[in-house]
């Protein structure tokens, strides 16, 4: 996160290249993707405690890690952020989780060119709902 969002130069492209080397970790991690698929498919027969446990050692650490980036972003004026934490859950969901989903973590591989408008389309919608208004 840090080598894309420490310095912002451009915002729409330095989170567009920030979201594609997000995206790039289901590629680039296939055997935890797999585990994934496999904890959706049961999650109807896995413990809660265990879940919890996995969800907050995992998926949940990324929205952790990038509300702060966030939020020194906003407090620059860049953007409007209420609550870093749901700004980051929102650039996640129109970004990653929306490439994720279609490719279901990686076993049917989607076209780069694809992933590229996927990305770029949700960083801009998340930029139309979080781009700080001006004066």
């Amino acid at each position: 996160m840090d080598r894309h969002l420490h310095k912002i130069v451009d915002l729409e492209r330095d989170l567009i290249v920030f979201s594609l080397d997000r995206v790039a970790a289901v590629t680039a991690f296939p055997d935890h993707f797999a585990l994934v698929r496999a904890i959706e498919a049961e999650v109807g027969h896995i413990p809660r405690p265990i879940l919890e446990a996995w969800v907050a050692a995992g998926p949940q650490t990324g929205h952790l890690r990038l509300a702060p980036y966030l939020r020194r972003i906003a407090e620059r004026g860049l953007l409007q952020i209420d609550d870093a934490d749901v700004a980051a859950a929102h650039l996640t969901l129109l970004t990653v989780t929306d490439v994720n989903q279609q490719t279901f973590y990686g076993a049917i591989p989607l076209p780069q060119e694809e992933v590229i408008r996927l990305v770029t389309a949700g960083v801009r919608a998340f930029l139309r709902s979080y781009t700080a208004s001006a004066a």
